[in-house]
């Protein structure tokens, strides 16, 4: 188990696509079974220039929380303040531009899908030296020769350095699948109702998304509200990230204050309680078994 009390953000990092964001990481992880993940609160209110990018797809999947503001993802497409976003394998989504809000997003895969995790951070930084060498990057779009086709390519930078890292670490050609959902899908957790399920426990389901096969392969969305003497358990059927805006959650019998981030690992059992009534945003990941 993994607890990161947010705090403040750090000041303008910069990025991939060459832009400078105020962000935190908050967790990441390769883990034994195959999932790859990581987390990042970032602040686009407190950065110098609007985050942008292309119409871009990634082979992972993303879920993104809007914590403060407004959340760009695609002209007319926002996510508003308490939103919840998910970005299928495979589908399209932007042009985006970011310059207010503050953003809570997790990237995740199996077995290599997502290249982040673990030592997958030193790949990282050998496939962006790798890349410079064979093209240019500009305006968060990368271009090269194709060395199958010999024609000029054009490909989102993150794209280009998610493929390079993983043609690098396994000797295979990186592709697309089909993706089973055409677009990003917007969930507004405010309009769900919640369901009593315990005494001092109630849930809110929000989602289940199918983008692996398997009765395994969904990667659930949900939130839990406890109050009075309620207690929940995560399981350890799964590996699984919880947060809650509000002070009052209490991890195995400690409190913690306002933004506190719990990873729990597949294998692991947590118990969550309050000293208030809290919230708790919850992600259980896909299983690749």
């Amino acid at each position: 188990m993994k607890i990161v009390v947010a705090g403040e953000i750090a000041g303008d990092q910069p990025t991939v696509r060459g832009i400078k964001v105020a962000a935190k990481h908050i967790f990441d992880d390769d883990a034994p079974d195959g999932l790859n993940f990581r987390m990042v609160r970032s602040d686009f209110l407190a950065s110098e220039e609007t985050y942008t990018t292309p119409r871009h797809h990634h082979v992972f999947q993303q879920v993104r929380w809007a914590e403060v503001g407004t959340l760009n993802y695609a002209p007319g497409q926002d996510l508003h303040e308490g939103d919840v976003g998910y970005f299928p394998k495979a589908a399209y989504y932007g042009p985006q531009a970011k310059d207010s809000g503050v953003s809570v997003a997790v990237q995740f895969g199996l077995n290599g899908e997502c290249q982040y995790g673990g030592d997958r951070k030193k790949d990282r930084v050998v496939a962006m030296e790798r890349l410079k060498a064979k093209g240019t990057s500009e305006n968060g779009v990368f271009t090269d020769i194709d060395p199958e086709t010999g024609e000029t390519r054009v490909r989102d930078s993150v794209q280009a350095i998610d493929e390079e890292q993983y043609e690098a670490a396994t000797g295979k050609r990186f592709t697309f699948p089909e993706p089973c959902y055409d677009a990003a899908i917007v969930m507004h957790p405010g309009a769900f109702s919640y369901h009593d399920v315990a005494a001092g426990v109630e849930v809110k389901p929000l989602g289940q998304f199918f983008d692996h096969p398997g009765p395994n392969g969904d990667a659930r969305l949900s939130m839990i509200r406890l109050s009075d003497n309620g207690v929940y358990g995560l399981s350890a059927d799964r590996a699984q990230i919880a947060w809650t805006k509000s002070a009052g959650l209490t991890i195995d019998g400690t409190a913690y204050p306002e933004m506190t981030f719990l990873y729990s690992p597949r294998g692991e059992s947590v118990r969550l309680s309050v000293i208030a009534n809290v919230e708790v945003n919850l992600l259980e990941f896909p299983r690749p078994d």
